[in-house]
């Protein structure tokens, strides 16, 4: 079962994902159809780059909170907020 410091790791990389990914492919000439499907022929950036690009940042985010927190502090669960 994950803790809220896990479960909030894995949301960020989720949203990450997401933003990233739509927000990259419209950037660079995709089209976003009626439908709510993109149409990407005209994008200048195939999309095996961008999703390199996408898992490059978001290894570097977990890379971040692995350094600052260790391994085990994705997982961990988190004191209290002192009040």
């Amino acid at each position: 079962m994950l803790n809220t410091n896990a479960l909030h790791n894995v949301l960020n990389i989720l949203i990450t994902l997401s933003a990233l990914t739509v927000a990259i492919l419209l950037a660079t000439g995709c089209v976003q159809l009626a439908d709510g499907s993109l149409e990407c022929s005209q994008s200048f950036v195939a999309p095996s780059y961008t999703a390199g690009a996408i898992a490059a940042l978001s290894v570097l985010k977990i890379t971040v909170n692995i350094i600052r927190d260790g391994i085990v502090g994705l997982v961990k669960p988190q004191p209290p907020v002192n009040k």
